[in-house]
């Protein structure tokens, strides 16, 4: 540990050393530097550190009972012309008991012209339309898992569509990327079924119907796609899946595999494509919002044709937006025990009939799970493969039933707060389903504290508790401190 702390402290040094050399005619005001410096402990006890200090916390949760991190970020911004920007980011962290002991969280270029951007590199991008503090997470991707370093080309904000006169807006992007998680998954699947080298892609478009200034409607989809690799089993190496030029087309489209491809991806579509349907609507007033959505998982067409329903995340929140006890509430249910039915069979010649069943979610017979560093990529309630203390990279308990809650306000103009509350069930998996019903109860209590005689300082305490047959026994506290500071 002695030196990652010795690097940090290198690098902190450099940083601070590089921002008062800048000239000072370089320095206009089209030019700003913000970095911040934080910690954060955790302290617990139990079979795990507690289920809500561990997840949506972009990967860098530990479910170690002790575990803590220092961090430093700094990010620069550029006018390079009349409308393009230029924005990098870098983002390091050294810790304890976390899965690296040093590793850069974030390290990215973003290129914005106009309406268009471009970002290359590691970057945490959010949920789309997700409340980062109090929702579950998004079903295909949420701030959950670190993120995987990718060339992302994007519409991030709505754009009204010409000759509509307003009503129709659109946002949307597409990415390819690689996970850089291979040590992870060799050194935590003792059953022997990992893959390597894998490739990640991903598409999403949005469609939003504005017709005043009180309601608006939203839908669309993402769809991510894990691709290409070299997949063991029983810890010996079997096969690999093409990555050529003309499979980054195949993934696009997407397309079945082609003819040097495994027999899954010549029948189907080549790699592990999952996504979601997304359905909302805002009603916005002076002092209040109202949001209500359904997002609809699906690892295959049956899903993505509606043969799974009910399944998917049903939430509802407002958002008040004067100070006070309460400024945001929100509820959600998440029911995923569909899948599609329980039996899957592609069609052969034996026997010539097709079944869509057992979408057994975030599971995959190739890419094992979708996670990264062991954490689910979507929604933490389908319990991440880091519970399983490096038995299995596979997810057990992705057939739920699940009601969660959260709330925010402010106790005085400088103390925040914010509480969680989530009860869980699950039924294991399609293909191993439990013995009997897994129940999870977890909730959080989260004060933060900022004044404005305190510059950039930001003050956070935590108290967390589960009671659970998938994550354990857990109770616990987090401590956070962090200065934020800029230079022009």
């Amino acid at each position: 540990m002695k030196q990652y702390s010795t690097i940090f402290l290198l690098y902190l040094a450099s940083s601070l050393i590089c921002v008062a050399q800048v000239p000072d005619n370089d320095l206009s005001e089209k030019t700003a530097i913000d970095i911040n410096i934080g910690t954060l402990g955790t302290f617990s006890g139990g079979d795990n550190a507690p289920f809500w200090l561990t997840n949506n916390q972009y990967g860098l949760g530990s479910t170690e009972n002790n575990s803590g991190y220092l961090r430093v970020q700094t990010f620069a911004k550029k006018k390079l012309a009349d409308k393009l920007k230029l924005q990098l980011g870098v983002d390091i962290v050294a810790a304890h008991n976390l899965n690296s002991d040093f590793h850069f969280q974030q390290l990215y270029a973003d290129f914005t012209y106009k309406n268009v951007k471009l970002s290359i590199g590691s970057k945490e991008r959010a949920p789309l339309f997700k409340n980062e503090l109090l929702s579950t997470g998004g079903m295909t991707l949420s701030n959950n898992a670190r993120p995987i370093p990718q060339v992302e080309a994007s519409l991030p904000d709505f754009v009204t569509v010409p000759y509509t006169k307003g009503l129709f807006e659109v946002m949307g992007g597409i990415s390819y990327g690689k996970f850089i998680d291979d040590k992870f998954k060799r050194n935590n699947a003792a059953d022997g079924y990992y893959a390597e080298e894998i490739l990640y892609h991903r598409k999403y478009g949005f469609l939003k119907f504005e017709n005043n200034s009180v309601w608006n409607f939203i839908m669309g989809l993402e769809m991510d796609t894990q691709w290409g690799g070299q997949f063991y089993k029983d810890g010996e190496y079997r096969w690999s899946s093409p990555a050529r030029f003309k499979d980054f087309f195949r993934v696009l489209l997407p397309m079945s595999g082609g003819s040097d491809s495994n027999m899954t991806d010549q029948v189907n579509i080549l790699g592990n494509v999952y996504g979601s349907l997304h359905f909302i609507t805002n009603y916005r007033k002076v002092n209040y919002t109202v949001k209500a959505y359904i997002e609809r998982f699906f690892e295959d067409h049956s899903g993505l044709f509606f043969k799974s329903v009910p399944d998917g995340l049903y939430g509802i929140e407002l958002n008040l937006k004067k100070k006070g006890w309460i400024t945001g509430v929100l509820f959600e249910y998440l029911h995923t025990k569909d899948q599609s039915g329980p039996f899957l069979w592609d069609k052969s010649e034996e026997i010539p009939v097709q079944v869509s069943g057992g979408d057994n979610y975030y599971n995959h017979i190739d890419y094992i799970s979708l996670s990264n560093y062991g954490f689910v990529m979507g929604n933490p309630l389908l319990t991440s493969p880091i519970y399983n203390n490096g038995s299995s990279l596979t997810v057990f308990n992705t057939r739920l039933s699940s009601f969660h809650g959260g709330i925010t306000g402010y106790i005085n103009n400088n103390l925040k707060y914010r509480a969680l509350l989530t009860f869980s069930q699950s039924w294991g998996t399609p293909l191993i389903p439990s013995r009997s019903i897994r129940n999870q109860f977890s909730t959080m209590l989260e004060a933060t504290y900022s004044n404005d005689k305190l510059s950039g300082w930001l003050f956070s305490g935590a108290f967390s508790y589960d009671k659970s047959d998938m994550v354990g026994d857990n109770a616990g506290v987090q401590f956070k401190v962090s200065k934020a500071f800029q230079v022009q």
